[in-house]
């Protein structure tokens, strides 16, 4: 846990988090079963986040850990399609929910978010949110 910030701190998802797992959750619903992206865990962080329901910071580096991972999924084929992937990558706040996340580790955070964002990967989701 950051030294600056009581144990029990969180951090309340902006409205763009919560609209894209919001859109995500109403895309999943009206897939077939064979096309619905997710997991458990994935949903219940997307309801989470539609709900506006508080994060911690743990949530928030989970979120940029997740996120990061599946920048990828960006360039799959059935991206445009609003598939699997697109599904999850917006479940777990999209493009905004990176933002936001990158914004409140940053500031709140700052020995972590120092050391996770020199990895490869993680400067390409930074690269990515901050065009």
């Amino acid at each position: 846990m950051p030294e600056n910030l009581a144990k029990d701190t969180t951090f309340t998802p902006p409205r763009g988090v919560a609209s894209a797992a919001a859109s995500s959750l109403s895309v999943r619903s009206e897939k077939p079963e064979s096309e619905r992206g997710m997991t458990p865990v994935g949903i219940r962080r997307a309801t989470q986040l539609k709900n506006q329901q508080p994060v911690s910071i743990e949530t928030l580096r989970r979120m940029l850990g997740y996120l990061s991972r599946h920048l990828v999924d960006k360039r799959g084929e059935t991206w445009s399609e609003k598939g699997k992937g697109w599904q999850a990558w917006n479940g777990w706040g999209g493009d905004a929910g990176a933002r936001w996340a990158i914004s409140v580790l940053s500031r709140y955070d700052e020995s972590w978010f120092a050391a996770w964002r020199r990895a490869p990967r993680n400067a390409a989701l930074m690269r990515h949110v901050q065009r």
